[in-house]
């Protein structure tokens, strides 16, 4: 069971906090506006599925350890881009369009983000990540 410890105090008018998350888990509803902390492992993060939230539907996903977390659709479909600064500036900007699955490679850092929206029709994804990012 994911370890869900509220770090933060509830701001801003969606209720929106911290989350640590110490292993995989799936997005729900109620998760709109929060912050979750991946860190101890590898954690896999599946977004709902798109008929359960509506637009504007927005998380962010950070690494607290160097581990390589994973962000998967599903079914549904994935757009962005993600940025990786795996050398001493960013060396690689990844266009996502229309992947499932997310997936950093080795040498991610503390502080990699992934912030996420929808528009009740696809998911958008914004990564800043300390290693290569690839969409599949």
């Amino acid at each position: 069971m994911m370890a869900n410890a509220k770090m933060g105090a509830s701001h801003g008018w969606t209720g929106n906090y911290v989350e640590s998350a110490t292993a995989s888990f799936s997005l729900v509803p109620g998760d709109a506006g929060k912050t979750f902390i991946l860190k101890d492992a590898a954690v896999t993060v599946t977004l709902p599925a798109l008929s359960d939230v509506e637009a504007g539907y927005s998380i962010t996903l950070i690494s607290g350890d160097d581990s390589e977390h994973i962000l998967t659709g599903g079914a549904s479909k994935i757009y962005g881009h993600a940025i990786d600064g795996s050398g001493s500036a960013a060396e690689t900007v990844l266009p996502l369009t229309g992947h499932s699955t997310i997936t950093p490679g080795a040498g991610m850092i503390i502080g990699s983000k992934y912030d996420i929206t929808t528009d009740g029709t696809n998911w958008y994804v914004y990564v800043i990540a300390g290693a290569e990012v690839a969409g599949s």
